[in-house]
């Protein structure tokens, strides 16, 4: 505390220089910020507006992830080739016609261009440039740009995502139909066209045995029958005679009724209808060749009714035979192909396994390549109406008119702290090289003795003489407060151009 009390004792023995060279010092701050450069910042907010439709078409659709763009939104907008559109489109390449020289614009702008990301769903893109319209003029066309070029990328993106999409269905269409193919055409090659059961393949061998069975007693009985049949044939006579005109009238009758009611059920070429018809003419034909004047005892000879049935079931027999006969040769053939089938059956089953997985793989890809169409279908239908998340710039970047450096306000209380300073040190400094004892206590410090102490004595014309010192010092020092408030005032309400 007492050194403090020292120092300031220094400063007010030396007042007058310390006030002028606070004064200097000031005055060398202040204009030397006013000859620094000024330099203008210009600014724009870009707001990511979510569309409620994402939460409506959510799983139906695909859109692009915000987040990653965002993550990435730094490098997109500060990425060179941007940077360089945005300025040829400011026709700034024709004020840098060096390569080099625009190259050093670009690299200046990608370290001086700012971007501050807040939340989720707000960002600003600055710019602090000495000319405010360049600045103004290129933070706008650089969020345009990029929200241009954003909003096409994402449309790229979805069509060529439903491109490809249509492309590789159409692709895995071509390779499930293949697979379709050859899982048929091995089938029918194999002669399965289910999947093979060994257990249901035995039990169907086992019923077309028993089968084979039955028709060997069917045939059995049927020959039996048709060898009591041929011992009944070679005891009848295939005709037999007719006496009388009047038995051979009613033979005629009789069978005409019969034809009738035969015909009301059977067709012309039924068996009993031919028989009965040929029977018929057989008898017309004896009769008109009987001579009139013969007596009616005229004899003539039939056909055997009982003949022809017994010949009828004979004939029924050994078709029902030949049926028969043939049925169970199919089901030896069937019994033999099965048989064949069973012994392949690990080897077929081995590869129809393949190729059904095969398929199976396919056509799961298939579907669900479909239903990524699908909900790239619906992506493409939320860009094209512009209703999935986008970049809107809700606050364009204005021409600044007050430069942002320097702060003029800041600069002259910086600057009158700093005068100070230097004044106070250049005071201490100058004590402290003169090396004076200004006190008896500092001789006590040094361990000196102390003789005797001689008061200042001060006259009257030195006394006025210093407070007239002082009067003007003081002034001097209200100018030099009323000059740094006007100043402050000045810029602080004045515009600044």
């Amino acid at each position: 505390m007492k050194e403090l009390f020292r120092y300031l004792e220094m400063i007010y023995e030396r007042r007058t220089l310390f006030v002028l060279t606070t004064i200097l010092a000031t005055v060398v701050f202040i204009c030397g910020s006013y000859l620094l450069p000024r330099k203008y910042e210009a600014d724009s907010t870009v707001f990511i507006e979510k569309s409620v439709i994402n939460n409506l078409v959510k799983g139906l659709a695909i859109t692009p992830d915000m987040d990653d763009r965002i993550r990435v939104l730094k490098y997109a907008l500060l990425s060179r080739g941007l940077i360089t559109r945005v300025l040829k489109d400011l026709d700034m390449d024709t004020l840098h016609p060096d390569a080099g020289d625009f190259q050093g614009l670009v690299s200046s702008l990608q370290v001086r261009t700012k971007i501050e990301v807040k939340g989720k769903d707000l960002f600003t893109v600055s710019l602090v440039d000495r000319d405010p319209k360049f600045a103004q003029q290129y933070v706008n066309r650089l969020v345009s740009a990029y929200v241009e070029e954003n909003l096409s990328g994402k449309r790229e993106e979805t069509y060529g995502a439903n491109r490809f999409l249509q492309d590789q269905l159409t692709h895995f269409k071509k390779k499930l139909d293949t697979a379709e193919d050859a899982i048929i055409a091995f089938r029918k090659k194999q002669g399965i066209f289910l999947s093979q059961d060994e257990a249901g393949s035995l039990a169907d061998l086992k019923d077309y045995q028993k089968q084979i069975e039955q028709i060997g007693i069917q045939l059995n009985t049927l020959k039996a029958r048709k060898t009591k049949l041929a011992g009944q044939m070679r005891s009848l006579e295939p005709t037999i005679a007719v006496f009388s005109e009047k038995q051979r009238d009613d033979r005629i009758s009789f069978l005409e009724a019969r034809l009738q009611q035969l015909l009301l059920t059977y067709t012309e070429n039924y068996p009993d209808v031919v028989r009965l018809k040929a029977e018929m003419e057989d008898l017309k034909a004896r009769d008109a060749i009987v001579d009139v004047k013969e007596p009616v005892k005229s004899q003539m000879m039939v056909s055997n009714p009982v003949y022809q049935d017994v010949q009828q079931k004979m004939l029924a027999i050994e078709a029902e035979i030949g049926a028969l006969t043939s049925h169970r040769k199919s089901l030896r053939k069937i019994i033999a192909d099965r048989k064949a089938a069973l012994q392949n059956v690990p080897v077929s089953r081995k590869k129809l396994a393949v190729l059904t997985q095969e398929r199976d793989s396919y056509r799961k890809i298939y579907q669900e390549l479909l239903l990524r169409l699908g909900q790239a279908e619906v992506s493409k239908q939320m860009e094209i109406g512009d209703k999935a998340t986008t970049f809107r710039i809700v606050d364009p970047a204005y021409l600044p008119t007050r430069p942002i450096f320097p702060n003029r306000i800041k600069m002259i209380l910086l600057a009158v702290c700093a005068a100070i300073g230097v004044g106070a040190g250049l005071v201490i400094l100058l004590e402290s090289l003169k090396g004076a004892i200004r006190s008896a206590d500092e001789l006590t410090l040094a361990g000196l003795p102390i003789i005797g102490v001689i008061p200042i004595i001060v006259d009257s014309e030195s006394q006025t003489a210093l407070v007239r010192g002082n009067r003007i010092l003081g002034m001097v020092v209200v100018l030099y407060f009323a000059g740094i408030a006007t100043v402050l005032a000045c810029e602080m309400f004045l515009p600044r151009g």
